[in-house]
Order: structure tokens, then sequence, then C-alpha cells
């Protein structure tokens, strides 16, 4: 090839990677292959079908994006390409992907370099390539790099799901891929989003289909800065009426889940939210005078949680939730100290705890609620019976019994509107996601036990000595009556 010809082929290179440059939907249909196992050959040219150049054109003209899906529709192949589209075409740009386990982010890098990078030999080639003057890559098993003949990278990284994942990072683009079944979706979220949140750019691009109560939902569903897509189950066209009609057969209303038609229904899982009662609008209320009522405390307690909510009771037994405090990491010291605090000048007349609080531990011989009362916090056993406790809710909500006051339990509020039924038991609710049942297991403890409305104000409280608590922690019920009545309600 003589200098005339090689200066022609490196004009038309250069005005085709132009062109890709300028046109993702051209460079994709181009270059980009997909895996088909159903195709005689399984790589395949990503030929897109309507809807996905749809939601190309729309990920492409948002900031932040999120993409309700029904299942394989070859979105994660789109998003793939699309972030490849940015990592080739941008120099020294980067994505960080979030996948649910390490398994899967080791098969996003090995779509992206096995199955795209692969086969464009034209546009890119792996490093070492002979007789190569243009882009080349290298991977590992949880990432890519482009490097560029200006000595620029761009990185494609992958992390499972896990709390500060892509914390380190500076980004441009997040891929977030089956966001709705990632753990820790919102430590995640909180982590990985400031990588990208720059006033000059950062994308974020999430996509799943839908699991109820979980953070994927509520950005989905809420008014928020999110550009939001919903992509059906026949945005393949191979998929007729007939496939659909089969389909609903073989899954019955979980169909549903796998294959909506609409975000409604992707939305109304069988099994359905625990709480349909609880609206804001029935459930959210000014805080009421509440000189007289009984006061109790509720808590739900562990290292990965400590819930706790304030719970006024009024003679005529409506109860108002009037404070809530939620902090993970907390030892047990540190939740009696803060219940302490939050307490300071109430006549609280029982803090409430699940009986697990009651198991003694190996290593000290001791259980947390002793180590609660050492600390100044005396605890009342409550029951453990789910069921019961769960129906004992239901029967405080049921006509506004107990209302939440305005702008203090926010969070309870949330977990209470989107906690969803266990799909076994459908008189229980779901202990997935975990992070919706450390409010609701706290709230239990308070529905589960109280039975009496409230009372004439007794004398001021007074403060226990050491002893007196240690009296207290392992007196009965008829006992601790007895001590209360001898000794006064002790002041937290």
């Amino acid at each position: 090839m003589d200098t005339a010809e090689r200066d022609a082929l490196h004009r038309v290179r250069e005005g085709e990677w132009a062109h890709c440059r300028a046109n993702a939907h051209y460079f994709i249909e181009t270059y980009c292959h997909i895996e088909d196992k159903d195709a005689a050959e399984i790589i395949q040219p990503f030929r897109l079908w309507p809807m996905q150049r749809e939601a190309l054109s729309e990920i492409l003209s948002n900031r932040l994006t999120i993409i309700l899906k029904a299942r394989q529709l070859g979105i994660t192949w789109l998003a793939l390409s699309a972030a490849l589209h940015e990592l080739l075409f941008c120099e020294g740009h980067t994505c960080i992907a979030l996948s649910r386990t390490e398994e899967e982010a080791k098969e996003l890098v090995r779509r992206l370099w096995a199955v795209e990078l692969k086969n464009m030999p034209e546009l890119v080639r792996e490093d070492g390539a002979a007789n190569w003057g243009g882009p080349t890559y290298s991977h590992t098993v949880l990432s890519v790099t482009i490097t560029f003949p200006s000595g620029q990278k761009s990185a494609f990284r992958a992390f499972a799901s896990a709390g500060g994942a892509g914390r380190s990072f500076t980004a441009n683009l997040l891929l977030l891929d089956e966001w709705a079944f990632q753990e820790n979706a919102r430590e995640i979220w909180l982590s990985a989003y400031p990588t990208i949140n720059r006033p000059t750019g950062g994308r974020v691009l999430g996509l799943s289909t839908i699991e109820r109560g979980t953070l994927f939902e509520e950005l989905y569903t809420e008014d928020n800065g999110f550009h939001k897509l919903f992509i059906p189950w026949y945005a393949d066209p191979r998929r007729d009426a007939a496939w659909y009609e089969q389909t609903r057969r073989d899954l019955g209303d979980l169909i549903m889940q796998e294959y909506p038609a609409t975000p409604e229904e992707a939305l109304t899982i069988p099994g359905g939210a625990f709480f349909p009662e609880v609206k804001r609008h029935t459930h959210v209320r000014a805080a009421p005078d509440m000189e007289g009522w009984r006061r109790y405390v509720c808590i739900d307690y562990g290292l990965d949680m400590f819930s706790a909510h304030w719970v006024a009771v009024s003679p005529e037994n409506r109860a108002a939730v009037y404070r809530e405090f939620d902090a993970p990491d907390l030892t047990i010291g540190e939740a009696a100290a803060k219940l302490r605090e939050l307490s300071a000048g109430e006549r609280i007349e029982q803090m409430l705890a699940p009986p697990d609080l009651w198991s003694r531990s190996q290593e000290s011989g001791k259980s947390r609620a002793a180590i609660f009362a050492e600390h100044g916090a005396v605890l009342t056993k409550t029951s453990n019976d789910l069921p019961a406790g769960c129906a004992a809710i239901k029967e405080w909500l049921r006509d506004g019994g107990l209302t939440l006051c305005e702008g203090a339990a926010e969070n309870l509020f949330r977990c209470l509107s989107r906690i969803q039924r266990d799909k076994a038991r459908p008189n229980v609710y779901a202990k997935e996601p975990h992070a919706l049942t450390h409010d609701v297991d706290s709230l239990r403890c308070f529905c589960v036990y109280w039975t009496h409305p409230a009372e004439a104000p007794r004398a001021a409280g007074v403060t226990w000595t050491r002893d007196q608590y240690d009296d207290y922690e392992n007196a009965g019920e008829a006992g601790r009556a007895y001590l209360i009545r001898k000794w006064g309600e002790p002041v937290w």
C-alpha cells in the first residue's frame, strides 16, 4: 500500500470514527454484538428493536435514567453498549458498574471484552496487536481498560454490591444492573452517587425488574430527578399474544412481576403491601395535645440498625408516634444513652423490646437487656409471636387508632407503606428487604404489648440506683409492679 492509499484509508477511518462518535445508534448496530443462545452462531450483531432504539435515545438524552423492565429484553446489553460508546469516544472516561454479586460483576466485564470489544477490530484491538496504531484494550476479571494513542485511558470497573462500593473512584457513568435486587442498595447509592455528582457531568443508568419495597421502587415511583423508562414484555417483537398466553398459564399471577405490560402491572405484585391501609392523608396527622397521655418507647436493636419509637396513648385509647430514632453500628451503651437523651424530661411508662434481647451471651453471661439496664435503660419484654404482632399492628392502624405525628416518624411511614406481605405466609409481613423491617419490628413491640389506656398522671419520677435497676431487671411482672409502687417511676 503506497502513501496515497494509506492516507485515503486513514481519512476513511477518521470519518467513520467521527460518525460513530456522533451517532450511538449507528455505532451499536454496526459494531456491537450480543450473545443469543438460541441462534446457530451465539455471537450476533446487535440489531436494535424499535423500543430498544427509543430507550437508547432517552438514555443518551438524560443525566439520570432509571429503567423498570420486563425480563430478558436485552437492556443490560443496551446499557453495556451505551457505556462502551462513551468509553471509546470520550477518552479518559470511567464507568463504574454495580451488580448483585461478584460473579455477576465478572459477567458484565466478560460481555464487554469477549463479546463487544473482541468483535470490533475495525475500531479497537487487544493490547499487543501487530500493525495497529489505534486504541487497544486489556482486561482483568473485574475491569477493562482502553488505551488510546494519546496515552489517555478509559476504564470500566465492575463491583459486587456492598457498602462503599465504588466510593474511591470518580466516574462519568454509574451503571446499576438489577438494581432492585442489590444488597445494601441505600448505603451503596449514598456512597456511589457522589462519584458522578459534579456540576459539569456524570450520569447514572439504573435498570431492573421490580422488587417491591426497595430503593429502586422508591426512586422509580417518587418525584425526583430521575427520568423514568418502562419497557414492557412485548418490546421483543418475537413475543406475540400466543407466547404471552402460554407464559401466563405457566406462571399465573407471577407474570405481572416477570413480564408486565404496564408499570401498574409491575407494581401490582401477588401478595402486595402488608399495610395497604397506611396512607399519608389518614395516618400522618398534626401532633395532638398529649398532656396526660401515657408514654412508651419501643425498640428493635441490632448492630445493623437500632430503631426506637416514642408512642403516646390517650385516655380514649388512641395512640400517636411522636418521635423516632434510627442509627446503625451503635453499641448497647450508645443506644441506651440515646434513649435517655431523647426521653429527658418525659415520664416513660415502659421501654418495650423483643424477647431476643433476653438471650444470654456466651462471652459475658449477660443478656443484652441486662446490659441495657446497666446503662440506665430498663427494658420490658414483649411477645415474639409474629402473626400476633402483625395482627396487633393492623388493629391499631384500623380507623386511624394509631397515627404518626407530622414530620416525626417519616422512616416508619416509609417502611409501613412499602413493606410487603410474605409470599409464603400471607398473615405476616416479609422479612426482605431487611432494611424495611427494623422500624416495623420496633412498632410491633408496642402494638403486641400495650393493653391499657392512659391513667391520671402519677407523682413525678425519681432516679433509681444501679441496685434498684438490677432488682427490677430480675423481677417478674408482679415484682416489677411492686417495685414501681415502692420506689416510684424511674426517670431516664
